[in-house]
């Protein structure tokens, strides 16, 4: 079996911030690791410590792809979700006005 390339995600710099999304939210589905960020609920059959250690494992695999001016901001960040709602809070919006003023 092949290896997928992941080489080819970019690295969040600020200014990419919707490319990175896509491609960083595709990258945690192929590698499983896309429930601590995109559901609500621990599963069931998920031990609270077990969770708890998946939320930390995906935020530092999240920030193993962004650069260095973007990790000040998430370093400390433990739960998944609310690493990738600052992130959108940081960068999305800025995003939008610079959109809206061109």
């Amino acid at each position: 079996m092949v290896e997928p390339n992941y080489g080819k995600l970019i690295s969040l710099n600020g200014t990419n911030y919707h490319k990175w999304r896509r491609k960083m939210k595709d990258l945690l589905l192929v590698k499983r690791l896309h429930l601590p960020v995109f559901i609500t609920q621990k599963p069931e059959n998920k031990s609270d410590e077990d969770w708890a250690f998946e939320h930390e494992m995906v935020c530092g695999y999240i920030r193993q792809w962004v650069d260095d001016s973007v990790l000040n901001h998430i370093a400390n960040d433990i739960h998944a979700k609310t690493l990738w709602d600052k992130l959108e809070t940081l960068y999305a919006s800025k995003l939008d006005n610079n959109k809206l003023f061109l």
